[in-house]
């Protein structure tokens, strides 16, 4: 295995997030107490500063919790309470943000902040115009976690993109150390509709079919290097499916995206006028096709390569990734890593491993 002990605290890389964990790395330099310090030995630091040096609000660095993840113990209990929930929030705070985010839009389509955001706002209306015509029935007909649901799609584009530039050596480890757990069979026909929807690209239904069958094989996991690289390719995609549909399952967040269709099934009923101009419909009350835009943005700032899969693709499911922005968020930050500082990925890597958070690599923010 290729690795160096980079410095780096995999433990944390996992509890906090990559770019939280990063830019803390960088902070650790103008700070006098240690905020990655974590029980007792954080606890003597705090005393022996006495607020002579900071603020409680520097008393320890940690990943603030998402409503989804908030809303997940009246999930667990009642799904219908956390539903009145979440809709009186969307009626009283999230009615205040809608607006103040409809007026920032409408001004930028009025061309009064500058050419460049006049040019996104008629991009990103005709994106969802697009993603309407094309895929709004299926987004709001089926299971999200079927292929057939844009949802899973956006989450298969995502994992697929991430897991296909995992070094070999990593994938290898983690076959043998039993990181990735298995279900009893992997589905080919899930790949092979996702190399037909273009999800996934650059191999064959041969190899896919191939590479199922060596990976639901426990004695044959191990053969796929020496078979070659377009199997190693297959493989990884294999492997993505799986971590795809365990995500889906498993994630704290997906309460929240079933709610939010939810309201889109019911919001779509009454339209007329054809699913064409549906979802502008839907999202021209100007703030939440804010929030789409922004979403939208964010994901091209910082990986334009897994936006254009989503805007050309997926026909412009980069204006619904807002759903699942926050369940994709962490392979998303270390696909940005990678991007711009390859060195600094291939390190957060290594910490991963050497800390043995090697499931945490694949299904961060979930239980392997």
């Amino acid at each position: 295995m290729n690795n160096q002990d980079s410095g780096y605290d995999g433990a944390l890389i996992s509890e906090l997030g990559v770019k939280r964990y990063l830019k803390g790395v960088k902070s650790l330099g103008v700070s006098n107490i240690n905020f990655f310090l974590r029980g007792a030995a954080l606890e003597k630091a705090w005393q022996e500063c006495n607020f002579g040096c900071h603020g409680p609000s520097y008393r320890s660095l940690r990943r603030p919790s998402t409503k989804s993840e908030l809303l997940l113990p009246l999930d667990n209990i009642s799904p219908a309470l956390a539903g009145l929930v979440d809709g009186v929030q969307h009626q009283t705070f999230g009615q205040v943000d809608r607006l103040a985010g409809g007026v920032q839009r409408t001004a930028e389509g009025l061309h009064a902040t500058g050419a460049d955001n006049f040019a996104k706002v008629g991009d990103e209306n005709y994106a969802a115009y697009s993603f309407a015509k094309t895929a709004l029935e299926k987004l709001i007909t089926f299971e999200i976690n079927i292929l057939d649901n844009p949802i899973s799609q956006i989450a298969m584009a995502v994992v697929s993109e991430y897991v296909s530039v995992l070094p070999e050596w990593l994938l290898e480890d983690s076959l043998k150390q039993g990181a990735l757990k298995f279900p009893e069979k992997i589905d080919t026909l899930w790949l092979i509709k996702a190399l037909s929807i273009g999800i996934i690209e650059n191999t064959s239904q041969e190899d896919l079919a191939q590479a199922v069958k060596l990976l639901n094989d426990p004695t044959q996991r191990f053969l796929g290097k020496q078979l070659g690289k377009k199997l190693a390719v297959a493989m990884s995609y294999a492997i993505a499916s799986m971590v795809t549909k365990k995500l889906i399952a498993q994630s704290a967040e997906v309460p929240g995206i079933k709610r939010d269709l939810v309201k889109i099934r019911k919001a779509v009923k009454p339209l007329k006028g054809g699913l064409g101009g549906t979802l502008l419909t839907l999202l021209g009350t100007q703030g939440h096709l804010d929030k789409a835009a922004q979403a939208s943005r964010r994901l091209k700032n910082s990986s334009p390569r897994l936006w254009n899969i989503l805007r050309f693709k997926l026909n412009g499911a980069n204006m619904v990734y807002f759903l699942v922005e926050n369940m994709l968020s962490e392979y998303v930050d270390r696909l940005s890593l990678l991007e711009r500082n390859p060195k600094e990925f291939a390190k957060v890597m290594a910490a991963l491993v050497k800390d043995k958070q090697t499931p945490a690599i694949f299904f961060p923010g979930i239980h392997a």
